[in-house]
């Protein structure tokens, strides 16, 4: 199986030249917005610091849209009922959310738009949304059905399963996710269906829960011990909030410890710990693509509900060598010829 430098890294952008700094003009679109009277936006996000949300602010910052935009952190999706009046009183021209709970969380389910419980009333953008038909966001990507468009950020699950298989020939992977993530229940899906496909075995190695129906996330060094007596080779990490952005240092740990690889399909993570790899979509750039789509909207060049929901074409491949040569796994060259390596902090 080949994969080559055209296949993982190039592609034109969907949003035209946003990686290399490129922006569309918006001189021609109506703006009701002035210096005096910018458009209000507002962010909700897990943290400030994400990728998406410096791409966004930056896309916005470069587009000459005037504009203010009030980044709030919500770490807990819990927390949105509680948030959603003051929202409403800030009465913003437009809302950004960032990964799949908080969308959710903030505008509910195309088939159940309930106005006490969500934002039904202001068009919304989101970003690296793993899979928004599936978690019922929008209607579907072409026809989002209501005023709700935005980002995705995984690279399709063949190319994800090519490149794992491009490293080596594992037998066996390990998934390892909160079974409480709708967007990780159809991530580990189609993972699964792939490497039917690839004739490779998926162990589930889904978070039990407690007596509340909450994920237990001490559980995962259980759950990789127990991934490697069933014989896995690579712990599969999906777009998962408390696997992959909470806990992938435990992750990248006890998988070492293991001697079992690792792919994660987002970015942070494999920056931030000792993973193996990964194939993703850089989140400034997802983020300036939800800029762009913001800026649409607000300059009255496209409707909300007009503008389908899309992924970026380039992804990023990440290698970190000091796992490799923890695990005695060297890249293969031609892996190595076309990655970006991730030096070890």
């Amino acid at each position: 199986m080949s994969l080559s430098r055209r296949t993982v890294l190039t592609g034109a952008l969907t949003a035209g030249t946003l990686a290399a700094g490129g922006l569309p003009s918006f001189a021609q679109a109506a703006s009701p917005f002035t210096a005096a009277k910018p458009a209000r936006i507002v962010v909700l996000t897990p943290r400030k610091d994400v990728g998406d949300v410096l791409g966004l602010r930056d896309f916005i910052a470069s587009s000459g849209l005037p504009a203010t935009v009030d980044v709030r952190e919500v770490p807990q999706v819990s927390a949105m009922p509680s948030l959603l009046p003051d929202i409403r009183a800030a009465k913003p021209d437009l809302v950004v959310t960032v990964f799949t709970p908080l969308t959710l969380a903030a505008v509910g389910r195309h088939d159940d738009p309930d106005p006490s419980r969500f934002l039904t009333d202001v068009p919304v953008v989101f970003t690296s949304v793993t899979d928004p038909v599936a978690s019922r966001v929008v209607r579907s990507l072409d026809r989002p059905g209501r005023a709700v468009t935005g980002t995705r950020h995984i690279a399709p699950v063949a190319v994800q399963m090519k490149t794992m298989l491009s490293y080596r020939r594992w037998k066996t992977i390990a998934a390892v996710y909160n079974p409480a993530e709708d967007n990780m229940v159809v991530a580990v899906r189609d993972l699964k269906e792939e490497a039917a496909r690839q004739g490779v075995e998926v162990h589930d190695a889904a978070l039990p829960r407690d007596a509340s129906g909450a994920p237990v996330a001490a559980a995962i060094p259980d759950l990789i011990a127990d991934a490697a007596r069933a014989g896995a080779e690579l712990v599969y990490i999906g777009p998962d909030t408390l696997v992959a952005s909470g806990n992938n240092a435990v992750v990248a740990e006890r998988a070492l410890a293991h001697r079992l690889a690792t792919f994660c399909s987002t970015e942070l993570p494999i920056r931030r710990a000792n993973l193996l790899m990964g194939l993703v979509s850089p989140a400034v750039n997802v983020g300036r693509f939800a800029g762009l789509k913001a800026v649409e909207i607000l300059t009255g060049a496209k409707p909300a509900d007009g503008i389908p929901v899309e992924t970026l074409n380039r992804f990023s491949l990440l290698l970190r060598i000091g796992a490799a040569k923890h695990l005695d796994l060297y890249p293969p060259m031609r892996l190595l010829n076309i990655a970006e390596i991730v030096q070890d902090a």
